[in-house]
């Protein structure tokens, strides 16, 4: 493998020089330059990035850690996210907690280096103060921390809104939403689930939520937990749910004789990659991940390169795509 020093010699500069060109830092003639990156490109020489981000102070990476990436939601998101990045000089180095208090702590350790320069994080299972101790620029997802950390979040106001509506117009009784463990963070999903239950109060229409970890993404637990609801609540008429569970209802549903949407609405909530998978056609609540991700690699990329700058929270757009799973045709919103 080829050195700098063999760079130097091919080129007949001095080993400094090409290492200052390649941190940026050198004011070199056109020509010497031209005849650094030809002498590169014959040896396939290929700098080290990490070390000339070390020098710098700026690795151009950035972290993002998920609970799950076999999680359809994270998994897609990040695909967006990297994308995005990677036009804008970037890189993407993604890391799973599996549900890990210990494993998130691990990694923020680790982060505390200069291996990258910000943090996305779509967990939050640590105390509020590690958060807002930390010394790298960092954006949540989903939820709100602090004033001094900011988030992107879809706007579940809107998306507990369009769901409520579907149910009434499908004159469903009886409501059941899966929704995440209230805890002291401010888990923003939550807000979708208070707007669904208000609405739908108000129109005399019962409710039940069930709450379960937030990061619980096993699809046989789902299966397990749909079957037993709908055999303990048979007067259940409509269900909300992310993807993967509002699946598990629809199989669980057909299992137990069902018809749908007649006997039973089902709306998916979040419109990732695996309801297509499925052939079940589920009216869903879609979060537009691709118009997410940009938000979000703009907003650590504002942080990063614009310390100081105030970074305003997002609240991004949600949508309903209606199909099969409840009775009422498309509606566009």
């Amino acid at each position: 493998m080829a050195s700098i020093r063999d760079v130097a010699k091919k080129a007949g500069v001095a080993a400094c020089t090409v290492s200052r060109v390649l941190n940026g830092t050198a004011t070199v003639s056109p020509e010497t330059r031209v005849k650094i990156e030809k002498a590169m490109k014959e040896l396939d020489y290929i700098p080290n990035e990490l070390a000339r981000g070390m020098f710098r102070q700026k690795s151009g990476i950035i972290a993002m850690l998920v609970p799950s990436i076999k999680h359809p939601f994270f998994s897609s998101l990040a695909d967006y996210i990297e994308k995005e990045l990677y036009v804008k000089g970037y890189k993407l180095m993604l890391c799973s907690t599996s549900g890990s208090i210990e494993r998130e702590q691990e990694y923020l350790n680790t982060f505390k280096s200069n291996l990258v320069d910000g943090i996305i994080m779509a967990v939050n299972s640590l105390p509020e103060t590690v958060y807002e101790k930390f010394a790298k620029p960092m954006v949540m997802l989903d939820c709100q921390i602090s004033e001094n950390i900011p988030f992107v979040v879809s706007d579940h106001k809107m998306g507990g809104r369009l769901a409520a509506e579907e149910f009434i117009k499908n004159n469903c009784h009886h409501v059941l939403h899966l929704c995440a463990e209230k805890e002291e963070k401010k888990i923003l999903s939550y807000e979708g689930h208070e707007t669904l239950e208000q609405i739908l109060s108000e129109h005399g229409i019962k409710t039940r939520g069930q709450e379960i970890r937030w990061n619980s993404f096993d699809l046989n637990g789902y299966r397990e937990l749909a079957e037993l609801i709908l055999k303990n609540y048979p007067d259940i008429d409509g269900i909300m749910a992310a993807d993967m569970a509002a699946l598990a209802f629809y199989e669980a549903g057909q299992k137990l004789g069902k018809r749908i949407p007649d006997e039973l609405c089902i709306i998916a909530y979040d419109g990732t990659y695996i309801l297509d998978v499925i052939d079940a056609n589920l009216t869903t609540i879609v979060q537009n991940l691709e118009l997410y991700s940009a938000q979000v690699v703009d907003t650590i990329l504002t942080l990063i390169e614009n310390p100081g700058e105030h970074v305003k929270n997002i609240y991004v757009p949600v949508s309903l795509r209606n199909v099969k799973s409840s009775k009422i045709t498309s509606n566009s919103y």
